[in-house]
């Protein structure tokens, strides 16, 4: 009589299976983690990119949210229950000039409000556009009509080439006289808005570096760019990796 062969596993070669397994498992995982992260992570500074091109078209197309129960005098606007004599929606002395950007000192979070001008009665017509805003008009912000929004999947805007959080402060202002758009910039959360109407503040580049927040995520830290003598949402880029200034 012949002999009956054994077609099953031994332990070991079960043992091995299990081991070759549990590793592909794990390198599968481990990348699909990383995968998922670095989609989260280019979601967050394409989202905080949508937000800055967002407002140029606010700029742009005019919206003005006021339901004429406030009032607008000296680019202040009350509304109750402070308000003492309201008025309708396009008969005030105040216009909308555009929209007043800051991310906060954190890092995490960016806000948007309009920029309200209120023209000195009388006075004659400045030179040119930076001097109609500066020297014709007193301006301040409203929030009507503002948006806040916090950075997608917890990352941070920081300075260059570290972790710190990096606030920054946006004004898009249409020009009163041309109708032309401007942006200044400036680091850090400033409240007036005058002094940010320079000719360093338009001429330079800001590099909105985005840190993860999200686990691993593979190659270089990402920015949103706002280029010099931004007049448009087509001067707000994110640059590719290998030219990042953020690592």
């Amino acid at each position: 009589m012949g002999t009956k062969a054994n077609n099953g596993f031994t332990v070991i070669e079960t043992m091995l299976f299990l081991g070759v397994a549990g590793a592909l498992t794990a390198a599968i995982l481990t990348g699909s983690g990383v995968a998922i992260n670095s989609q989260r992570y280019r979601d967050s500074v394409n989202s905080l990119k949508s937000f800055i091109q967002q407002q140029y078209s606010e700029t742009s197309n005019v919206v003005n949210g006021r339901d004429g129960t406030e009032a607008c005098a000296n680019a202040v606007v009350v509304q109750p229950p402070d308000i003492v004599s309201p008025q309708s929606r396009g008969t005030s002395e105040c216009i909308i000039l555009g929209r007043y950007i800051v991310v906060d000192e954190a890092g995490t979070t960016i806000s948007a409000s309009n920029i309200i001008g209120y023209r000195t009665p009388g006075v004659p017509e400045a030179a040119s556009d930076i001097l109609e805003v500066t020297t014709n008009y007193r301006l301040g912000t409203s929030t009507i009509g503002q948006d806040t929004a916090d950075i997608a999947w917890g990352a941070k805007v920081v300075k260059p080439k570290t972790s710190q959080p990096s606030p920054l402060t946006m004004l898009i202002i249409r020009s009163p006289l041309s109708g032309s758009t401007m942006t200044y910039s400036s680091e850090g959360v400033v409240t007036d808005l005058k002094s940010m109407i320079t000719a360093a503040n338009s001429s330079a580049v800001r590099n909105l570096c985005v840190d993860r927040a999200m686990g691993s995520v593979g190659g270089n830290r990402m920015s949103v760019q706002v280029s010099a003598y931004a007049t448009s949402q087509g001067a707000i880029q994110v640059p590719l990796e290998s030219t990042s200034v953020c690592d």
